[in-house]
């Protein structure tokens, strides 16, 4: 994938995150201030924030792909040979490659099958907040393969 392509996706996934995570900050912050200091809790508040997270959560896969920070148990790959490792790291990136566009077509099926879903408080089509799944999966799977078809799986020793 070009160089330029991959930066576009990095300021995406920043802001996108970030603007995510500023917007549930601040709605956890004025139901606080609105439940315990005038108490007269906002209705739409909760959802805001909840649905902020779940926002939050997909994009971060993608950045924690891009970052090669998620969990990983590699107790037992440390102790193969580096040649072995690298073939073992490849694997595993085209396993989880092929697992995220699985789950970036389930979560487009899904919208498909959920598209008249109404929020309860902010009555906003559930889709919005749907969409988040096959978005992060679809830019996590995008990392993998950047990953994969530019060298970097593998290449590194644990």
């Amino acid at each position: 994938m070009a160089a330029g392509a991959l930066r576009f996706l990095n300021r995406l996934e920043e802001t996108v995150a970030l603007f995510f995570f500023l917007l549930m900050s601040l709605f956890v912050f004025l139901q606080l201030v609105f439940r315990f200091l005038l108490n007269n809790p906002l209705f739409f508040a909760e959802e805001i924030s909840r649905y902020a997270y779940v926002w939050i959560t997909f994009v971060g896969l993608s950045l924690a792909t891009k970052n090669r920070e998620h969990i990983r148990v590699n107790a037992l790959v440390q102790q193969l040979p580096v040649a072995l490792q690298r073939r073992m790291d490849l694997a595993v990136h085209v396993a989880s490659l092929l697992l995220l566009l699985w789950l970036t077509y389930l979560g487009f099926r899904f919208m498909g099958f959920s598209k008249m879903s109404i929020s309860p408080a902010l009555e906003m089509p559930m889709n919005i907040v749907y969409l988040s799944l096959p978005l992060g999966c679809l830019l996590g799977a995008i990392r993998l393969a950047a990953g994969v078809w530019g060298g970097q799986a593998g290449s590194e020793s644990r």
